[in-house]
């Protein structure tokens, strides 16, 4: 059997874990999107494995850490793995088996955890080191390469230490890059973001090329938001919403997954996107930034 996961930190290791105990074919990388989208025809079939993706029904096993509560209990009955509510996929992967072989990875289990639930320090942001700044080299807004991402797996199941691993001249590179994409980020962030009582907002929309960039960044300079919205043009004169939460000022009590379904879009409890017509799109934020001030 196959197995696809995300390509990120909790992906990579939740596909290492389940490669020391399954007899896997071949490992494939997708996205949440794609998944649902029907777009994995050409690489899942019946009785694979999925892990850190949404539910799919081809799946023999599955793997993932969040909310199960609108698949059906018929459906799930029918699949192998571990699912709900978690700090990271690769927690549930590693409790799932409970093997003395997975040992070996229980420090990363942990780094997934932090990652996973956003329990960074303002250092992590600002001066990321470690396994921290592995992960963020595998942002996927960063990173599809599959090459690239093998290249970590291989690395994480060989036990080579964080340092290690920014040392390989690839690794090197995406480090590289992203701290040139990171400056010129923080310098595009400065200029278009203003602070709406709890709600910080981030105005991309007429920025040509607009940047990359730690997601988490906005939160230490302005202390006193608890949730940002970033506004992106998008294609179909549509204009991307992205909202979350501040990982350092944990007050904001909305559930901004919830809030996106009601705009078409979707996501989880601290983030989520929605997309919404660029004619009307200062009126539809102007009523998200009072919802989230609610």
């Amino acid at each position: 059997m196959n197995l696809i996961t995300r390509l990120d930190f909790d992906g990579l290791l939740s596909a290492a874990m389940i490669h020391d105990m399954e007899s896997i074919a071949e490992i494939s990388f997708s996205t949440p999107q794609a998944l649902e989208d029907g777009g994995l025809l050409d690489i899942l079939a019946v009785g694979d494995v999925v892990a850190h993706l949404p539910f799919h029904p081809d799946a023999g096993m599955w793997f993932h850490n969040h909310d199960v509560a609108h698949i059906g209990a018929d459906k799930l009955k029918k699949v192998r793995g571990k699912y709900g509510v978690a700090p990271s996929t690769a927690r549930q992967v590693y409790s799932f088996y409970n093997s003395p072989k997975l040992k070996n990875y229980e420090a990363l289990v942990t780094v997934a955890d932090r990652l996973g639930s956003a329990t960074l320090t303002e250092d992590d942001i600002l001066n990321p080191k470690g396994w921290v700044m592995v992960s963020y080299t595998l942002d996927p807004r960063f990173s599809d390469d599959y090459a690239y991402g093998m290249s970590i797996l291989t690395a994480m199941k060989g036990g080579k230490s964080p340092d290690e691993i920014l040392a390989l001249p690839q690794v090197a590179r995406r480090v590289d890059l992203f701290k040139r994409d990171e400056e010129r980020y923080q310098q595009e962030l400065k200029a278009h973001t203003m602070l709406h009582g709890n709600v910080i907002i981030t105005d991309f929309r007429k920025v040509e090329r607009a940047p990359r960039g730690n997601r988490f960044y906005v939160f230490t300079q302005f202390p006193k938001g608890n949730v940002h919205i970033r506004l992106d043009d998008a294609a179909g004169n549509q204009v991307r919403v992205a909202v979350g939460k501040s990982i350092l000022n944990r007050t904001c009590k909305v559930n901004v997954g919830k809030l996106m379904e009601e705009y078409g879009g979707g996501g989880m409890e601290g983030a989520g996107t929605c997309f919404i017509g660029r004619k009307t799109s200062d009126e539809k934020v102007t009523e998200i930034v009072g919802k989230l001030q609610g």
